[in-house]
Order: C-alpha cells, then sequence, then structure tokens
C-alpha cells in the first residue's frame, strides 16, 4: 500500500526537510527544500528544487546547491534559507556548514559528535535561469563575536525601499535570538539589532519578517518550548517592525499549527500580492517499504483578523474537487463509505454538545476528532491509526486545541493519502497529522448531530 500523498510536496525518493527559498521568478513558483540524496534520513544536506504553474503540479529539478565542490565553508551541507529576486536574476541566501568533530551513524550519514562542533556560515548563490545556480565568493557572514559559530542559520531576506533586510536564527547562552542585519547592495552587511524573549527556548530557527494588512509579523521555530511532546514548536509574534533602527516590538506568541509534525514554516508573496506559508511535516523515518521521508502541508495564505492570523488552503486546491457528495444533516452516529482516503470535506457543528468524527475508520478505530463541550476544544487522537509505525510516537498521539467560545463550528478537513489538515472555522485554528492507515482504514464515522455537510472528492 503506497502512502505517498498526492497533493502533500514530497522529494522523489529520500530524506526531506524544510522549505527552502520559496519564490516566484519568471511566473513560477519555485520550492527548494533541505534533501539528503543518498538514504531517507537526515544528513549530506543540499537543495532539492521543483518549479510549478499552480502550486500543486511540481516539476523536480536538478539539486540547486550541493555542499563543499566550489566552498569549504559549505562542506558538510547547505542548510536553510531564502529566495529573492534582483533584476533579472533568483538569488538565494543559505546556510553553509562546516563539522569540526563527526562520526558515521547507523545510515552512514555524517552527523556531529556533539551539537556545537561545527562552524556555519551565510552565503549567497545566484541563477539567470532559476535552474542553475553559482555560489558568490562574497559576502561570506559569520556569527559575531559575541554569538555562537554553530547555531547561526536560515538567512531570511527581503527589500524594503532602498534597504535590503536579513534575519538569521541564532541563540547565545542557551537563549534563542534572531539577529537582523541590513545592506544597500547584499554584498555588504551590517548588524543592526537582535530580537528575543524570555522563556523562549534555547534556539530560535527558520525566522520570518512579513508586512500584513499594515501591520507586521515574526514567524519563527523555537526549539525546547512544547509541553505536549513535541519540544520544537512553531509560531508567530504580531508586531511593528521599525525598519529604521531595526526594531521589532513584538505581542503574544501563538502556535501556527496546533497537531502533531509541523515545524519550520517559510512564507512569500506571490504575484497576486498573497503572503503564501509552507511548513515542513516532520517524518523520523519512512513508512515500511518506502523510500521517502517528510512532506510539506499545503500552501496556505494567511490574513490577518485583528491580533492574530488565520491560515486557509490556497484558492488553487478547489481546482482538485471532483463530484461533491452532500450529506443530510446528521442526529445520530452515521457511517460513510469510502474507497480512498483522498477527500476534501467540510461540516459544521453546535458546540452545545460533545461531538466526534472518526476518519480512516474501520471497526470504529481510526484518527479520532472529539469536540468537549464543557471545555470547548477539540481533541485530535491518532493512536489508532499509527498501525506499529513508531517513528509517530515520538510526537505523541494526542493534541488538545486551545479553547474555541463561539456558538458554532466549521470545519474543513483535508485527507490526503497519510495525512490529515483540519481548518477550524476559517483557519483560526489549524490542526495536522500524520497517520499510518491500514489498506482497510477508510470511511468516515460521525457521532452526534453535524450540518452542511459535504465531500468532494479530490483528483489530479
Amino acid at each position: 500500500m503506497n502512502k505517498k500523498p498526492k497533493f502533500h510536496f514530497t522529494a522523489p525518493k529520500n530524506w526531506l526537510n524544510d522549505p527552502n527559498g520559496l519564490t516566484v521568478f519568471k511566473g513560477e513558483y519555485h520550492m527548494f527544500y533541505q534533501h539528503n540524496p543518498v538514504n531517507p534520513y537526515w544528513g549530506n544536506m543540499t537543495w532539492g528544487h521543483a518549479k510549478s504553474k499552480n502550486l500543486f503540479d511540481w516539476e523536480h529539478l536538478p539539486h540547486a546547491l550541493e555542499p563543499g565542490k566550489d566552498l569549504s565553508e559549505d562542506r558538510d551541507g547547505c542548510f536553510s534559507g531564502s529566495g529573492f529576486v534582483m533584476g533579472d536574476d533568483l538569488y538565494l541566501a543559505y546556510t553553509g556548514v562546516a563539522f569540526e568533530e563527526y562520526i558515521y551513524n547507523e545510515h552512514g550519514n555524517k552527523v556531529l559528535t556533539h551539537d556545537d562542533a561545527m562552524i556555519s556560515t551565510q552565503i549567497f548563490a545566484k541563477s539567470s535561469d532559476g535552474i542553475n545556480f553559482q555560489k558568490l565568493k562574497k559576502p561570506f557572514i559569520k556569527a559575531p563575536k559575541y554569538g555562537d559559530m554553530a547555531h547561526f542559520r536560515d538567512p531570511k531576506v527581503w527589500k524594503k525601499g532602498d534597504i535590503w533586510n536579513m534575519v538569521v536564527g541564532s541563540k547565545y547562552e542557551n537563549k534563542g535570538k534572531v539577529l537582523v542585519y541590513q545592506s544597500k547592495d547584499i554584498k555588504n552587511w551590517e548588524l543592526k539589532n537582535e530580537i528575543q524573549k524570555e522563556n523562549m527556548g534555547h534556539m530560535w530557527e527558520c525566522p520570518d519578517i512579513f508586512e500584513i494588512q499594515e501591520k507586521h509579523a515574526m514567524i519563527f521555530s523555537p526549539m525546547g518550548i512544547g509541553t505536549q511532546e513535541q519540544e520544537n514548536l512553531a509560531g508567530y509574534m504580531m508586531g511593528d517592525f521599525d525598519y529604521k533602527n531595526a526594531e521589532f516590538k513584538y505581542k503574544d506568541f501563538h502556535l501556527i499549527d496546533e497537531g502533531f509534525e509541523f515545524y519550520a514554516p517559510q512564507t512569500f508573496e506571490d504575484d497576486y500580492e498573497r503572503r503564501i506559508l509552507i511548513g515542513w511535516l516532520i517524518m523520523h523515518s519512512p513508512f515500511e517499504g518506502e523510500n521517502w521521508t517528510g512532506m510539506m502541508t499545503l500552501p496556505r495564505e494567511i490574513k490577518r483578523v485583528g491580533e492574530k492570523l488565520r491560515f486557509s488552503v490556497v484558492k488553487e486546491f478547489e481546482n482538485y474537487r471532483k463530484d461533491c457528495i452532500k450529506i443530510s444533516d446528521e442526529t445520530q452516529s452515521k457511517v460513510i463509505k469510502r474507497d480512498k482516503n483522498l477527500y476534501d470535506m467540510e461540516l459544521e457543528f453546535e458546540t452545545n454538545k460533545d461531538k466526534e468524527i472518526i476518519l480512516f475508520e474501520n471497526c470504529q478505530k481510526g484518527l479520532a476528532i472529539n469536540f468537549n463541550s464543557k471545555t470547548k476544544t477539540i481533541i485530535l487522537n491518532r493512536e489508532n491509526v499509527i498501525n506499529g509505525l513508531e517513528s509517530l510516537k515520538t510526537f505523541g498521539v494526542r493534541r488538545e486545541s486551545t479553547k474555541i467560545e463561539v456558538e458554532k463550528i466549521k470545519l474543513r478537513i483535508i485527507v490526503d493519502t497519510s495525512v490529515v489538515e483540519i481548518y477550524v472555522n476559517d483557519g483560526e485554528i489549524c490542526m495536522t497529522a500524520v497517520v499510518n492507515p491500514e489498506k482497510d482504514q477508510k470511511n468516515i464515522v460521525l457521532n452526534g448531530s453535524f450540518s452542511n455537510i459535504c465531500i468532494w472528492d479530490i483528483k489530479k
């Protein structure tokens, strides 16, 4: 049974992690990503590459960046970074790493003997055709003297007016922070400021600052703050970014996704002035008998409502909806027979009573989505759809959402072979989970009263 999703981006084979360099170049979307070309486990970091005209049908291209052929600064890996367009060229900014002490693990991949045994450098590359990239000899940006040479990575570059800006994730004395740089020519960069917050993890990865509806948001991935078995999380803080002083005045931290696996997202603005986010869904090992590991979320459009962001699947996904099945309002239990775990479902329910939805169901076993009318929370439980894939237990089997204090809830649930994305009230809350269904786990069960039920098959 093939578990590879049809709409969530995956590498052709082997390991995949962070989305990198998300850009639009000459009318096409470009997806770069951390990729191990050797096997389906972390190591040998290159930049995989694909492009698309619609964000869902991807053409896989040769690797954009590979370690060690031209530079000693990236001899042991090309870590994460970003992309931007200047003139007629597509530029990449990435972190090159050189391991000072290492061993080879059980998969044959070179790994550090300890977490601090590497030197990180920010490096640039460019391309005129969007496919073949040349690494630039300048600039090479090292960590500041009072910084951490090993944990200094994931540059995100953007332009405001005549000034180029760059944020880089870092840490110092076991506290995460973001370093803010500015440049007039992308060759000479000046460290202008730092962004920090107490009790917010020991390292901040994948920072990303952008404007949205006259406010600013900073998305980042703080390590070591999780309380539900996943230690490293991804979220955002709303605020105001002062470009002159490179200062970010922020408010509360909010999770982007309250489910499992979600991490290391990156955003970009497309030609329609949409701010789009793609995140990584962590998998520590492949499904049994398969040669790929890790996937991306569906592309999500970001909008601001007050002091919070909302996330919804980009509209292009609706082009793949086929043959809508409308189901009459249900007040009792109902089993909806399915022959494939490929569908897009919408439904509503009132919050005065408990509700249960079971996806990937067989004999009442599957992925349980429960609404608790007392706590006003959604509980996601995947214990009955892990089926022996022990690596899925790394992040636990149960998640509980933040409180939802409304009289009626609208759910959109997208099921794609081995992953589900749940959107609550037009993306006020998102919950995502990777699952390992058996071949006979395909049905949907509704326990309780639901209305406006509609299920589309999704097909390419």
